[in-house]
């Protein structure tokens, strides 16, 4: 179940979660490779959610956090407002219950979803699992190699 940020401050001064009720999207125990400590694999609690908009949102994009997907305020705000990812809540909307994580002044959007797709935005070259079949057509992107980079596909 996704909640709000409280908007509390840790030992260090800051709001992990971001400012007052933010929406903290919870996807669940997932195995991943941790990007700290000792390498290998950890099962990690996924989440999306804002941070700290003084101390911590101009550092975004940089790998510091232990799995969590950050995000800026104005994103979370959008996620919440049109119900992107509210798929699953507006199913329970209709049966007739009343998730409470729900904004009561939301507009939810007709393709609202469920799934979160996330890309490393930071790879130069394109696994090989990920190999591109070009479709019959003759359009798409090229078929993958080892030495593929992503600005070659594009």
């Amino acid at each position: 179940m996704d909640f709000r940020a409280e908007g509390t401050k840790n030992e260090l001064g800051v709001r992990g979660y971001g400012v007052r009720g933010m929406r903290v999207y919870d996807f669940g125990w997932v195995m991943a490779d941790r990007g700290w400590g000792a390498p290998g694999q950890s099962a990690m609690r996924l989440q999306m959610h804002a941070t700290d908009p003084d101390l911590l949102e101009s550092r975004l994009g940089l790998p510091q956090s232990k799995g969590c997907i950050r995000i800026p305020a104005s994103l979370n705000v959008f996620l919440d407002h049109y119900g992107l990812l509210d798929f699953d809540y507006e199913q329970a909307v209709d049966d007739g219950r009343h998730p409470w994580v729900l904004s009561p002044g939301r507009s939810v959007s007709p393709w609202a979803g469920k799934y979160l797709i996330v890309i490393d935005s930071m790879s130069k070259t394109r696994p090989t699992w990920a190999r591109w079949q070009r479709p019959s057509y003759g359009g798409g992107l090229p078929p993958a190699t080892e030495a593929t980079t992503l600005s070659d596909a594009c």
